[in-house]
C-alpha cells in the first residue's frame, strides 16, 4: 500500500514537473493585457466563451483600449465521410470554423485569420436521438477547442507588433487619401475653361 502510494505521489510530481495540465485547464500569458470586444453575433456561446476566456486568461475588455478583436460568425459544417453498404451515411465529419480580426480605429484589419476544428462520429439509423446527442456534444468540445485555439494565437501578438501594423495600416490610408486629392486637382485642371460670352 505504501509503495503505491509513493508510485502515484512520484508520477504525479513527475507530471508537474515536465508542464503536464489537464485538457482546459491551462491559462495562457497573454502580451495583450487590454482589448475591446465586438463580434458579429455577440449574443452567440461562442463570443460569449471566447470573451469569457479573455477575462479569465487576465485581457481587460474596454471599449476604449487601443486595439479590438472582433469575431465573424461561427460557421459549422457537415458532410459525409463514409457511407454502409446500402449507401446509408455510416460517418460524418464536423466542421466549425471562425474568421477573426484584430482591428484599430476605422483602419483596414490589422490581422486577419481564422481558426478550424475538425471532428468524426459514427452515425447510428438505429439510434438517431442518440447520435443526434453525440452531434451536440462534439459541438460542445469543439467550440471549446475553436476558443483555445484561437487564445494560442492571441497569445503569440504583441502590443509592439500591432503598433506596427497599425503605423503601416496609417500610412497606406494616408498615401490613398494623397492619390484621390491629386486625382481630383488632375481632373479639376484638365476640364476646359468656357470662355465668356460676349455681347455686341
Amino acid at each position: 500500500m505504501l509503495k503505491r502510494s509513493i508510485t502515484v505521489l512520484g508520477l504525479a510530481f513527475l507530471m508537474t514537473a515536465c508542464g503536464f495540465h489537464l485538457r482546459g485547464t491551462g491559462s495562457t500569458q497573454m502580451a495583450l493585457t487590454e482589448l475591446n470586444f465586438a463580434a458579429r453575433d455577440a449574443l452567440s456561446p461562442l463570443s460569449k466563451d471566447v470573451k469569457q476566456s479573455l477575462i479569465n486568461n487576465k485581457v481587460a475588455i474596454s471599449s476604449s483600449a487601443p486595439f479590438t478583436l472582433y469575431l465573424g460568425l461561427e460557421e459549422d459544417s457537415r458532410r459525409t465521410a463514409s457511407f454502409t453498404a446500402g449507401t446509408r451515411s455510416a460517418e460524418y465529419t464536423l466542421t466549425t470554423a471562425l474568421n477573426y480580426e484584430l482591428r484599430s480605429g476605422n483602419l483596414p484589419a490589422l490581422i486577419q485569420d481564422s481558426v478550424a476544428v475538425q471532428r468524426s462520429y459514427a452515425y447510428n439509423q438505429n439510434n438517431v436521438t442518440g447520435s443526434g446527442q453525440e452531434e451536440a456534444l462534439l459541438r460542445q468540445e469543439m467550440r471549446r477547442e475553436l476558443v483555445m485555439q484561437l487564445m494560442m494565437r492571441l497569445q503569440a501578438i504583441t502590443p509592439t507588433q500591432l503598433d506596427s501594423l497599425k503605423s503601416q495600416a496609417e500610412r497606406k490610408e494616408r498615401a490613398a487619401a494623397e492619390a484621390r486629392e491629386a486625382e481630383i486637382r488632375a481632373q479639376q485642371f484638365e476640364e476646359p475653361q468656357q470662355s465668356p460670352i460676349l455681347i455686341p
